[in-house]
């Protein structure tokens, strides 16, 4: 379901992990990650609420319909230090996605990422004047089917954090997301009722004891739910 037709018990995050300085949380599909003029449930608001205050340090983002881990910062010393880590390539974002095609082999894709703020929608462009970098490590790991079309299930790893990076650039590729009916081809167009996108996998230094963590989120159900061959 899309996050118009779940009920509030549905977009209530799991949590993985939790200390003074931090909380790791599963964000289902469906929750903003933080509020928009459309009003509806986000995770920073049911952070305030959790928390008991106002200051919420949201280090990263996960699209709407996009499912899996989180980090949110409860200082912002803890805020400062986990978004160095983030632009410092040390707070590390692995994915899994089922794509249209057959990937056989790992590959690294690099392109040039311009944002439209209004449609809220990203385009691939010729150089680094009008765009920026964006980088991504594809590994594939299963062969699966879902209502005739042939699928690759995919480990990305983000080497850099771009809005709708993944999409975008395994859609340009030619392994479009299945149910990602933005940037996917019309032919492809499923009843898959989101872009099957999880992000499965963190690591990263924590921000007071720079002890390594990781942290890992099994797939949701509609993703159980696709066959594998």
């Amino acid at each position: 379901m899309t996050g118009q037709n779940r009920s509030s018990e549905e977009l209530i995050p799991k949590i993985l992990f939790e200390d003074k300085h931090l909380v790791v949380v599963s964000k289902p599909a469906g929750l903003l990650s933080q509020g928009e003029k459309t009003g509806g449930a986000n995770l920073v608001d049911w952070a305030r609420e959790y928390f008991g205050r106002n200051y919420v340090g949201l280090v990263h983002r996960l699209d709407r319909n996009t499912s899996g881990v989180m980090i949110i910062a409860k200082r912002s010393k803890s805020a400062e230090r986990l978004s160095e880590a983030l632009s410092d390539g040390k707070l590390e974002r692995w994915y899994l996605a089922w794509v249209h095609g057959t990937l056989t082999q790992p590959q690294t894709w690099t392109h040039f990422l311009l944002k439209n703020e209004k449609t809220n929608t990203v385009r691939i462009v010729n150089n680094a004047n009008s765009g920026k970098k964006a980088v991504l490590t594809a590994n594939p790991i299963a062969r699966g089917a879902f209502e005739g079309n042939a699928l690759t299930l995919i480990e990305f790893k983000l080497e850099t954090g771009r809005s709708h990076q993944i999409r975008v650039q395994s859609a340009h590729e030619g392994f479009s997301l299945l149910g990602d009916v933005k940037y996917g081809k019309p032919l492809q167009k499923s009843s898959f009722s989101r872009p099957a996108l999880h992000s499965y996998r963190i690591r990263f230094p924590h921000p007071m004891t720079n002890e390594i963590l990781v942290f890992e989120d099994f797939v949701p159900a509609d993703f159980s739910n696709i066959k594998k061959i």
